[in-house]
């Protein structure tokens, strides 16, 4: 998988926003860790225990700060919610069990890229049990506007976010809607869980820091899934 090493000034913001949001997530306090996927794919994904990974292509897709942050606070509402492990138990895959535990153990011991490379694991390849149910969906959006909501986000941006997502790639078209499938009204269900917040005069919807990050990510050229596929990173310099 071709991620971003730690050292890239785009996996510090997503590092920095990430810590964010994690310190307003409920629950049990996972050791979250932010990682970027050198992928053209709009997408992102979580590991159980904390481990999230957002594609390149997502945050070059996000038109404010608080759409992206949405879709983080929406994997890291997954992992709140252990939605991936259950998934795995579900189909009885013991050994990926383990071999998930291993994943993330290494991530967040900062070998991210080596690790995860050395095991062969691709953008998509091995990672079936991510793909969520509606009900799943329906419960990491709901749970996910109120992080953004308690981070000081504006909450509408989830919502504004799968506006952006269909707008581009029309219903369905983006693999995260393949991961990540509509559980129908999706927009109009957000709406009103954020219609039952108190309303706040000054919500973030951008920063100074997020204008920064696009015109850094404007000039990248992420991998397509059939470039990881092949392994054609692999034989690229580390950007």
């Amino acid at each position: 998988m071709p991620i971003l090493p730690d050292s890239s000034p785009v996996t510090q913001y997503i590092q920095n926003l990430g810590s964010k949001l994690a310190a307003e997530a409920p629950g049990y306090k996972w050791p979250y860790n932010f990682h970027v996927v050198n992928v053209a794919d709009i997408n992102a994904f979580a590991l159980p225990g904390g481990a999230i990974f957002v594609n390149l292509g997502t945050i070059q897709a996000a038109e404010t700060e608080a759409q992206l942050a949405g879709v983080m606070a929406h994997e890291i509402s997954h992992v709140v919610l252990q939605h991936s492990v259950c998934n795995a138990e579900k189909e009885q895959k013991v050994g990926l069990l383990a071999g998930i535990g291993q994943i993330a153990a290494s991530v967040a011991l900062g070998g991210a890229a080596g690790d995860l490379a050395a095991q062969g694991i691709g953008a998509t390849a091995g990672l079936g049990f991510l793909k969520m149910s509606r009900g799943a969906e329906r419960q990491a959006d709901l749970m996910g506007v109120g992080i953004l909501y308690d981070a000081g986000y504006d909450p509408r941006g989830m919502a504004q976010f799968f506006e952006v997502i269909q707008a581009k790639y029309g219903a369905g078209g983006a693999q995260f809607m393949s991961d990540h499938p509509n559980p129908g009204n999706r927009t109009e269900y957000v709406t009103k869980e954020v219609a039952s917040f108190v309303p706040r005069q000054n919500y973030i919807t951008t920063s100074p820091a997020f204008q920064t990050l696009k015109q850094q990510v404007a000039g990248m050229r992420p991998y397509t899934a059939r470039e990881v596929a092949s392994g054609v990173w692999k034989r690229q310099p580390s950007q």
